[in-house]
């Protein structure tokens, strides 16, 4: 009980001297790599069109929009360079939630941050506390949010802005519940792009982080909240998860850090697909081979979810579903980069990669995705996979 008011205390309560060094090393390190995340992501066609409606219709000043350097109100900086940080699918993930923390804890707390003109130390500490709200909230409603058809991150974004907001702004225990109490209403997200396409999904980042602003801009100017808004009747755990833990989010709060687990993606790819690719790379290194050698690659891993999911996508229509299809890309990865980079995954791979390559398409019908035996739980920490090779010599 009165789970959003713990969580509300926690972070007005948040100080930097009380959180251990290896969580700001971590901090620090994450904020790095969702600038170059932003930085990369801007350069993409998608960002472009993104940018392009934003500056045309909307208008305002106080943050600076990453990669072009104009500024924009705080919410549409931040809708920006969340959408940018989002937009090459390298952005970092918590597998145990599962969701995507820094595409949305940076850009707010950089939009609000600047707006606010706050120091590196309150932007780190913002930082940290839209991390550890956001994977818990997260992981409190998994795996039943992703399996009812919800991106987590959209779900549970605008509470991670809402936090970082709160500590910009110096906020109280009530402004703090108040900020994410409205934020809960922006709660959204829905998956159905991994049925039928669309490319919506480059804003999953961007539509939480411009709401966690708001919630913040719209509690300080005195706008209010329900109180109970994770844990009501009507609140976003039971409408959205149905099946949800609470202790999740409240257990140990300040004391245990999960943002520690919180990872890097060296593939620009759905991070389900990565441990497959390191599979495959560790099998060549036991025996070396051509890929044409190959005549089928079983991959088993540990959720039905990513057998429907990554795994159902064998010819790709676009670079997002090449991004999210485990098959081509491992073929990617059988054959090399396409621009002669060793590996073939990385960011300029997928976008210079000829979906319709004859080779590529005739490999990926090669790759055979199973759920292993008693690995069917997506709240697994390990998002793993076992492959077998088999060769045209036996």
């Amino acid at each position: 009980m009165h789970e959003t008011k713990i969580l509300a205390e926690w972070i007005a309560g948040l100080r930097l001297e009380d959180v251990p060094e290896i969580v700001k090393a971590h901090a620090r390190r994450f904020l790095l790599d969702n600038f170059g995340c932003q930085i990369a992501g801007a350069t993409v066609p998608w960002s472009r069109t993104y940018y392009d409606v934003i500056t045309k219709t909307r208008s305002g000043t106080g943050a600076t929009v990453a990669y072009f350097g104009d500024t924009l109100a705080p919410d549409d900086a931040a809708f920006l360079n969340a959408t940018f940080n989002h937009a090459n699918e390298t952005d970092d993930t918590h597998l145990k939630s599962p969701t995507h923390p820094g595409q949305i804890a940076v850009p707010t707390a950089m939009a609000t941050g600047e707006y606010g003109d706050a120091n590196g130390e309150k932007l780190l500490l913002a930082v940290i506390a839209a991390y550890e709200t956001m994977i818990r909230l997260s992981w409190s409603c998994s795996p039943h949010l992703i399996y009812r058809g919800h991106h987590p991150p959209v779900g549970v974004g605008p509470f991670g802005g809402a936090a970082a907001g709160s500590v910009i702004m110096g906020f109280d225990k009530e402004h703090a519940l108040n900020a994410l109490g409205i934020a809960g209403s922006h709660s959204a997200g829905l998956i159905e792009y991994t049925k039928t396409g669309g490319s919506v999904k480059r804003m999953h980042a961007g539509i939480p982080a411009q709401a966690g602003v708001r919630a913040t801009m719209f509690a300080n100017a005195g706008i209010t909240g329900p109180e109970s808004i994770i844990e009501g009747e009507k609140g976003f755990c039971k409408v959205f998860a149905v099946d949800y833990d609470l202790s999740r989010l409240t257990d140990g709060l300040g004391d245990t850090w999960h943002m520690l687990d919180n990872g890097l993606k060296p593939y620009s790819c759905c991070h389900l697909i990565h441990a497959a690719l390191d599979a495959l790379d560790e099998a060549r290194g036991k025996q070396v081979f051509a890929p044409e050698d190959v005549v089928e690659i079983n991959v088993a891993t540990n959720s039905e979810p990513i057998l429907s999911h990554i795994g159902s996508i064998i010819e790709p229509e676009d670079i997002l579903g090449a991004q999210f299809s485990l098959p081509f890309s491992m073929a990617m990865r059988l054959y090399g980069a396409s621009n002669g980079m060793p590996g073939g995954n990385g960011f300029w791979d997928y976008l210079k990669v000829d979906l319709g390559d004859k080779t590529l398409r005739a490999a990926a019908h090669k790759v055979k995705v199973v759920v292993a035996e008693n690995q069917s739980n997506w709240a697994r920490v390990d998002e793993g996979a076992g492959i077998e090779v088999k060769l045209t010599n036996g």
